[in-house]
């Protein structure tokens, strides 16, 4: 056996996509790490041996539903930008590559692959040493620290070290969580199998092994849809009422035979779409959602989920709902998933301290084992939420190691600085105010969008269907407020008149009536009511409603909501635009908004919008989006104060973070720019690019005394507008 002992700054223990992030955030920043992993991919459950989220598609967080501009960025939004690129040309099964690919080219990182942690070495309550064996290669290493990640999702290093831990449920009384069971146990949420089916172009046949389960009809899996048998079935879920560690072998075993079970009942048992389909993949590992969790400094509960406290150490952000499976799975009588109504509690902040250990000083985590309930877990254990955890994790780990103090002292001291280079890196949090400091004097564009939304391309009956029959996801019922509403951003202190476009197919003059709202919350349509209008709509296509407000403004968003008219329907056209949201008959949003104009004319998409605001939307859309009437090229100049030595920009393109666009580049990222500099009296070309699909980039130059910058954008991936959220020059 060979036997190496190496020293490292930082040791993450788990390569699921919170462990790859936080190891890849440390070595950004200096700090040489290794990332230790016992499996042969990266990704975890997301990875291409488990494939519970496909290529990084569907690696789900806090915009999946109600939240709007919620995508997080930063290291997980990189990755996944060139998986949705590689994937429309030609890759498949490619995330776990594109993750080893990010970890690979950090000069600072190790990635140790195949190898399994099997022993921990303390000192009083700080871990000294990780020992791990590499399958297949006869060698053993003796990982040495002064900081430990475990984001190994079962938390074995923490447990091994002693780390104070919880797992199961708690009482309800413990914590005051309405969701929490009258009784404390050991239950967990149980682990899924994932399969793929291809359509052979044919009948095929199937006959069912003799150990799999018997599914004698679909009463046996209620609430379980399974006509569409291609991607597979989240709700393949087993193993909540055992112990999802020791007894993780048994558990596969069973999702093997309730899979098998399964695949006998679609083929077999009724028409189920599926008599050309073979399964030609099934995962080989069980993708766990539940087992120990390590308790720090704070514990997260439902409560904090729901109020959202003001964290001063908030340095990541959830928003998923509280989606807490059954323990029994497949054999459960109700809902696959948490039990109907969802709760979806908003984007919320999660704080430093449920990232690092209580007890064992020198002992950071990230992923579904950080410091949280059973009933918060619900909703934090998604993986873009815990690779939000694991950039801070990372980053703490640097912070840490330039100051030489563990993660509470970091916490206790230190924390603004934490929280800076979380901003500096893209990890940007839904609240957090600018952190640049003031370059330009001046800043100016060929053009700039006004707030008008033209030419429509569908439409939105203003009497939503009443049909609910057959609804199987119950984000498909629809709320009890179903009129239509547009939220939209606004700079002047006053709304006159707001003009929408129209389908009156009543075939007389129609009374439509509406009313206008202050915004509170990027996408939730309540709020302080601030006046109503009404306007006789005449009949026929396309016809415009004028509705007079005349009205003073003090907020920075408004919304519209339009009363029920049977016969006429709100024209509508696709196009994201930041802060500009529309309402939605349910849990799932789209990127259409109403066909509408306000007078006076809003000018939200200032250029200026590029110096002196966050890089993500709320409810100000914090970016400058040319005029699409002019079309490409058009070019953004700044001026700076007095000229100053720069040698480095760094561009915050669009990248949509409301929708996910799974295959390619987002349409709304510029493609192709130039970058240009003014020294003297002479421009200077700092970059030129073609061809990009990523949210940041980031661009150094020989250090010049520069007076003003130029960016000249070429083309986008489709949109008609130039889009920049930030323009950022470094000394």
């Amino acid at each position: 056996m060979k036997v190496l002992s190496c020293e490292y700054d930082f040791v993450v223990a788990g390569g699921g996509v919170a462990g790859t992030v936080a190891a890849i955030a440390a070595a950004r920043l200096g700090v040489k790490t290794a990332l230790v992993q016992n499996r042969p991919v990266l990704g975890g459950p997301s990875g291409s041996e488990c494939c519970q989220n496909s290529d990084g598609a569907f690696i789900t967080g806090a915009p999946e539903y109600v939240n709007r501009g919620a995508m997080e960025t930063g290291i997980l939004e990189e990755m996944r930008r060139e998986a949705y690129y590689r994937s429309a040309n030609g890759w498949q099964q490619h995330w776990s590559l594109v993750m080893r690919e990010w970890a690979e080219r950090e000069e600072n990182l190790t990635l140790l692959m195949n190898t399994e942690v099997h022993e921990v070495e303390i000192e009083k309550n700080r871990i000294v040493s990780l020992k791990a064996h590499t399958l297949g290669s006869e060698t053993e290493y003796v990982l040495k620290a002064p900081l430990f990640a475990d984001c190994s999702g079962d938390s074995f290093v923490g447990f091994s070290a002693g780390a104070e831990y919880r797992m199961g449920r708690e009482a309800r009384s413990e914590f005051g969580e309405s969701l929490a069971p009258e009784k404390a146990d050991k239950k967990t949420m149980g682990s899924s199998i994932a399969f793929r089916a291809v359509d052979m172009g044919r009948p095929v046949p199937f006959k069912a092994p003799e150990w799999a389960y018997k599914i004698h009809s679909d009463e046996d899996l209620p609430y379980r849809l399974h006509n569409n048998p291609k991607q597979g079935y989240w709700w393949l879920e087993y193993g909540g009422e055992l112990d999802t560690i020791h007894d993780n072998e048994a558990i596969y075993r069973k999702l093997l035979s309730i899979l098998f079970g399964m695949w006998d009942h679609v083929k077999n048992g009724g028409d189920h779409g599926a008599a050309n389909y073979a399964i030609h993949w099934i995962s080989t590992i069980p993708a766990k959602r539940e087992s120990r969790r390590l308790t720090g400094d704070y514990i997260l509960t439902q409560n904090d989920i729901m109020n959202h406290p003001d964290f001063p150490d908030a340095v990541a952000y959830g928003g998923w709902p509280i989606d807490i499976h059954p323990p029994e799975g497949v054999f459960g009588k109700g809902h696959p998933g948490t039990t109907p109504p969802f709760i979806f509690p908003g984007v919320y902040p999660i704080p430093f301290r449920c990232l690092y250990s209580r007890n064992i000083e020198n002992l950071l985590m990230a992923g579904r084992n950080i410091s949280v309930t059973h009933v918060a877990l619900g909703s934090t254990r998604v993986m873009a939420t815990c690779a939000l955890c694991g950039q801070a994790a990372g980053s703490a780990a640097a912070l840490c190691r330039k100051y030489g103090c563990t993660p509470r002292e970091l916490g206790g001291k230190r924390m603004r600085e934490l929280q800076e280079l979380l901003y500096r890196n893209d990890q940007v949090l839904p609240w957090m105010p600018p952190m640049e400091e003031k370059v330009f004097s001046e800043i100016s564009a060929d053009s700039e969008m006004v707030l008008k939304i033209e030419s429509p391309d569908g439409e939105l009956p203003l009497v939503p269907s009443d049909d609910v029959s057959g609804v199987y996801d119950p984000c498909d019922v629809p709320p009890a407020d179903r009129r239509r509403g547009q939220m939209f951003p606004v700079a002047s202190d006053h709304i006159d008149s707001i003009a929408v476009r129209f389908h009156n197919r009543t075939g007389k003059p129609a009374t439509v009536k509406a009313v206008l709202h202050e915004s509170r919350v990027p996408g939730v349509f309540e709020g302080k009511m601030l006046a109503a209008g009404e306007c006789l709509l005449p009949a026929g296509e396309h016809v415009e409603g004028v509705f007079q407000f005349h009205v003073p403004v003090s907020c920075r968003s408004v919304f519209l909501l339009l009363e029920e008219v049977p016969g006429v329907s709100v024209c509508t056209r696709k196009r994201h635009l930041p802060g500009v949201y529309c309402k939605p008959d349910g849990c799932y949003f789209s990127n259409d908004n109403f066909c509408f104009s306000v007078l006076p004319e809003q000018h939200v998409f200032q250029p200026e919008n590029v110096a002196v605001t966050p890089p993500r939307p709320g409810l100000s859309p914090n970016l400058w989006i040319s005029d699409p009437a002019q079309g490409l090229p058009q070019t953004l100049t700044l001026t700076c104060g007095e000229p100053e030595t720069y040698s480095s920009v760094e561009l915050v393109f669009d990248t949509n973070l409301d929708k996910k666009s799974p295959y390619g580049a987002a349409p709304e990222c510029v493609k192709d720019y130039r970058i240009e500099a003014l020294r003297g009296n002479a421009w200077f070309t700092v970059a030129e690019v073609s061809d990009n699909y990523q949210r940041v980039r980031r661009h150094s130059f020989a250090p010049e005394k520069i007076s003003a910058f130029r960016l000249t954008v070429l083309a986008t991936n489709g949109d008609p507008s130039a889009r920049l959220y930030n323009f950022r020059v470094f000394r």
